[in-house]
C-alpha cells in the first residue's frame, strides 16, 4: 500500500494528542487538593495543569483561553517570590501553545522555540520534555525534511520524560514517533517504538491502550497481513470498550475494522461494522466522520453488487447530519448517488450528478482520492457515450492524481483507460502502449500480493517450526528428570534389583526414543508436505491468472485488429472470437480468485455470460434471459465446452431468431435428468430454423462447433423448430453438490 493510503487512515483515527493528556476532571481533583500549607512550587505545578487542560479543551472558546491565563498569572505571581528560571521558561511555553490555539501559528512557533533554548540546561525535565513535543507540533509531517525534524524533537522529548520519570508521557511520546517512523516507511522502527510503548504502558497498568493497538494494526495493514491487521484492530476495539469510550474514537475504530474486512472481501461484515460506526457518528452528532462512514457504506455495497440496498441506506440517513460542515465534505453526498446511479446505469442522474459535482469542485477543494474516484466515472461514462473529447479533457487530470495520490491501483485504472480512449479514437500505437503498461503493472501488483501472502506462510511455517522443538525439548527435558527421579528410588534396593531395574529402564527408554524419533520424522515429512502443497496451490493460481490475462490481451489485440476492417463479415468474425475467448477467460479468473483450483460453480458462471453477451450486442431493452440453473459444479473443462457451446447458442439467436423483433426472450436451462446425467437446453421465441436446414448444417462453422463440443462432453445434441429454436444437450455427469437454486431474470 502506498504511503498517501496509510496518512489517510492513520488522519482519519487520531485518538488522542499530547495537550489532552492532561483532562479537566483531573486538572479539577489537582485544584480541590490546594490548602494553605500546600508549597508554593507544587501550587505553581498545579496550575500550570490547570491552564493546560484550559488551553486544549474541545473547541477554541476564547473563555478558555482567558481562564488558562488566569491560572498561568497565579503561577507567576507565586513565581515571582519562587524565582524559578524553569516556571518562567514553562510560561513561554504555555504562552506558544495560546498562540496556537488562536491560529497565531508564526508567533506560537517563536515561542515554543524559545521556551526549548530556556528549558535545555533546566533542572525540570518535564518542562522541558513538554517543549519539545509542543515544538514538534509546528513541523509538518508531510513535508520530508520537516517530518525529520518532527521525529528528531519527539525522540528528544522521549529521553526528556524518561530523565524525569514521567512514565505515561514518555510512553505516549513513544507511540507518537511510531506512528511518525510508519508514516515515513521504516515500520521495523515503528514496531520497536511501539513495544517499548505498550511495556511502559503496561508497567503502570495503564488501560484505554487502543491508540497504539489501532497503530499495530495500521503497519500490518500496510503490509498487506490483513489477519493481523484485523487482530489488533479487534484488540483496539475491546480496550475502547472497556475503558467505556463513547467518543469519535470509537466510531474511527469501527471504520477501520469495517475497512479492514473490506480489503479481506468480506462485505457483509465490513457493513455490520460501519453500522456500529454510523450510530456513534450519528450520536456525537459529527458530519464530517458520518460522510466518511456513508462513502465507505455505499462502495461496500457497490463492490457487492447491490445498489438498490445502496440507494435506500443513503434514504436513510438524517438530512442533518449529511450537511456539509467542512471544505471536503462537499462532494462526499453526490458522489455517493454517482456510483450508485452508475451501478444501475441510470445514466441521466449519472450526467446530472457529474454536473453538480464539477460545479462543487470550483469552489470546494475535496480530498485526492475522492477526486480520483469522480473522474474515474466520469471518463468512463464519457467513453460509454462516445464523448471522447469531453474524455480528453479530464484523462489527464485523473492521470495526475493517480501519481500525486502515489497507490499503483488508480494509476493501473489510469492506464486501461487511457488505453480504452485511445483504442475509441483509432490511436493505435498509444493505446497499444497503454495496454502493455496497465498489464506490467497489474502482474507487478498480483506478484506483490503473492510475494506477501507467500511471506506470510513461510513466517507461519517458522513459527510452527519453532514451537515443535521447543515441544520436544521440553518432552526431553521431562524424560531427563523422570530418569533422576527413578535413580533415585532404585539406590534404595538390593544390587540385584538395581541391575534388573536399569535393564528395564533401558528397554523402555530405547522404545521411547525410537518411538519419539518416528514421530519427529512423520511431523517433518508432513510439515514438508504441507509446504510444498501450498507452494503448488499459489503456482496453480498464478497460472489462471496468467492464462486469464493473456486471454484479454488476445481479445484486446483483436479489437484493435476490427478496426482496421471494413469488411462485415471479418468483423463479425473476430466479434465472435473475442466472445469466445471471454467465455474461457471468465473460467480461469473464477479459478484463481476462489480457494477451489478445479471446480467452477455454474450458476454464477452462466449468469456472468449472459450479462456480458447481453451488452456486448446491445440487447437490454430487447431481449430478455430466463435462467433456470441447478446448484451444479463442474471441472474446469467441462465448465469451459459448456460455456463455448452457450456462447455459440445464444449469439446465433441474438443474430438470427428475432429480426427485429422487440419481445424476443432466451431460456436457459441447466438440469439433472439422473444422478449421472445433465441436460442443457437453449431456447428462443424467435422465426426458427429454415425448411432446408438439415442438408446446409455444415455450412455453418457455429453449427459445426456445437456439434464437436458435444462429442467432446460425450455428449448428444438435438436441435428443434418449436415456436422458435430449441436446441438440447445431454451429457454424463459425476455429481459434486445435492443442492439447488434457481432464478430468472
Amino acid at each position: 500500500m502506498s504511503r498517501f493510503i496509510l496518512i489517510i487512515l492513520l488522519s482519519s483515527i487520531r485518538l488522542t494528542n499530547y495537550g489532552q493528556g492532561v483532562s479537566q476532571e483531573w486538572a479539577d481533583s489537582l485544584l480541590k487538593k490546594l490548602n494553605k500549607g500546600t508549597p508554593d512550587t507544587v501550587r505553581m505545578y498545579v496550575y500550570f495543569m490547570a491552564a493546560q487542560a484550559q488551553i486544549f479543551k474541545a473547541g477554541e472558546k476564547e473563555v478558555d483561553l482567558d481562564s488558562a491565563e488566569e491560572y498561568m498569572r497565579k503561577a507567576a505571581l507565586i513565581n515571582m517570590k519562587a524565582r524559578s528560571a524553569d516556571a518562567d521558561a514553562f510560561q513561554v511555553l504555555l504562552q506558544s501553545l495560546l498562540a496556537r490555539e488562536r491560529r497565531q501559528e508564526k508567533k506560537g512557533k517563536e515561542l515554543a522555540e524559545e521556551a526549548v533554548s530556556l528549558l535545555k540546561n533546566a533542572n525540570n525535565k518535564y518542562y522541558l520534555g513538554t517543549a519539545y513535543f509542543t515544538l514538534s507540533d509546528y513541523f509538518n509531517y508531510n513535508d520530508p525534511n520537516e517530518s525529520a525534524g518532527k521525529r528528531r524533537l519527539v525522540e528528544l522529548a522521549i529521553q526528556a520524560f524518561h530523565q524525569s520519570g514521567s512514565i505515561e508521557q514518555e510512553a505516549y511520546s513513544l507511540k507518537h514517533v511510531a506512528d511518525l517512523y510508519a508514516l515515513n516507511d521504516e515500520r521495523a522502527k515503528a514496531l520497536g517504538k511501539l513495544n517499548q510503548s505498550l511495556k511502559l504502558y503496561d508497567s503502570i497498568h495503564y488501560a484505554p491502550l487502543h491508540a497504539v493497538y489501532i497503530l499495530y494494526s495500521h503497519i500490518y495493514f500496510t503490509d498487506g497481513d490483513y489477519k493481523q491487521a484485523l487482530s489488533y484492530g479487534l484488540m483496539a476495539l475491546k480496550s475502547a470498550l472497556s475503558v467505556g469510550d463513547s467518543s469519535l474514537s470509537l466510531c474511527e475504530i469501527y471504520n477501520y475494522i469495517g475497512t479492514i474486512f473490506d480489503r479481506l472481501k468480506e462485505g457483509e461484515k465490513a457493513i455490520d461494522y460501519y453500522n456500529r460506526a454510523l450510530r456513534v457518528a450519528e450520536k456525537n452528532k459529527d458530519n464530517t466522520s458520518v460522510l466518511q462512514v456513508m462513502a465507505n457504506m455505499v462502495n461496500t455495497y457497490i463492490a457487492l453488487k447491490k445498489p438498490d440496498e445502496a440507494l435506500v441506506f443513503m434514504k436513510t440517513l438524517p438530512k442533518s447530519l449529511i450537511k456539509p460542515i467542512a471544505d471536503q465534505d462537499y462532494i462526499y453526498t453526490p458522489l455517493a448517488y454517482l456510483s450508485i446511479y452508475n451501478q444501475q446505469k441510470r445514466y441521466s442522474q449519472v450526467e446530472s450528478y457529474c454536473n453538480q459535482i464539477l460545479e462543487l469542485i470550483k469552489t470546494h477543494q475535496p480530498p485526492d482520492d475522492l477526486l480520483h474516484n469522480f473522474y474515474l466515472i466520469l471518463i468512463r461514462h464519457y467513453l460509454q457515450g462516445g464523448q471522447y473529447p469531453e474524455a480528453n479533457r479530464y484523462i489527464g487530470t485523473l492521470d495526475s492524481l493517480g501519481k500525486k495520490i502515489g497507490d499503483p491501483s488508480r494509476i493501473k485504472d489510469g492506464f486501461y483507460l487511457k488505453f480504452r480512449l485511445d483504442t475509441a479514437q483509432g490511436h493505435y500505437k498509444e493505446a497499444t502502449e497503454n495496454l502493455l503498461k496497465y498489464q506490467a503493472l497489474n502482474d507487478s501488483l498480483f506478484t506483490e500480493t503473492a510475494g506477501r501472502q507467500m511471506k506470510q506462510l513461510e513466517i507461519e511455517y517458522e513459527t510452527k517450526k519453532n514451537k515443535d522443538e521447543i515441544t520436544v525439548l521440553s518432552q526431553q527435558n521431562q524424560l531427563q528428570r523422570n530418569r533422576l527421579d527413578q535413580e533415585a528410588l532404585v539406590r534404595k534396593f538390593s544390587i540385584g534389583g538395581v541391575a534388573l531395574m536399569f535393564i528395564i529402564i533401558g528397554l523402555l527408554y530405547r522404545q521411547y526414543r525410537r518411538k519419539q524419533q518416528n514421530n519427529k520424522i512423520i511431523l517433518q515429512k508432513n510439515e514438508q508436505l504441507q509446504h510444498f502443497l501450498n507452494e503448488k496451490e499459489w503456482l496453480v493460481k498464478e497460472i489462471h491468472h496468467r492464462v486469464k490475462n493473456n486471454f484479454h490481451i488476445v481479445a484486446s489485440l483483436l479489437e484493435i485488429q476490427s478496426s482496421y476492417l471494413k469488411n462485415q463479415d471479418a468483423l463479425s468474425a473476430i466479434q465472435e472470437s473475442q466472445h469466445r475467448i471471454y467465455a474461457m477467460s471468465i473460467i480461469h479468473q473464477k479459478l484463481y480468485q476462489s480457494d477451489s483450483l478445479s471446480i467452477i460453480h455454474m450458476p454464477e458462471y452462466i449468469y456472468e455470460l449472459v450479462e456480458y453477451l447481453r451488452d456486448s450486442y446491445s440487447i437490454r431493452e430487447d431481449v430478455s434471459f430466463s435462467l433456470q440453473i441447478e446448484n451444479i459444479e463442474l471441472n474446469h473443462g467441462s465448465a469451459i465446452t459448456l460455456g463455448l457451446i452457450l456462447n455459440e447458442a445464444i449469439t446465433n439467436a441474438i443474430k438470427y431468431a428475432f429480426a427485429g423483433k422487440k419481445d424476443g426472450k432466451i431460456s436457459i436451462a441447466l438440469i439433472h435428468i439422473s444422478d449421472v446425467q445433465l441436460l442443457l437446453t437453449i431456447a428462443d421465441n424467435g422465426r426458427g430454423l429454415p425448411i432446408d436446414f438439415e442438408s446446409r448444417i455444415g455450412t455453418s462453422m457455429g453449427m459445426e462447433l456445437l456439434r464437436g463440443l458435444t462429442d467432446d462432453l460425450g455428449g448428444s445434441l438435438t436441435i428443434e423448430t418449436k415456436n422458435g429454436t430449441h436446441i438440447k444437450v445431454i451429457f454424463s455427469y459425476k455429481p459434486v453438490a445435492p443442492a439447488n437454486s434457481s432464478f430468472s431474470q
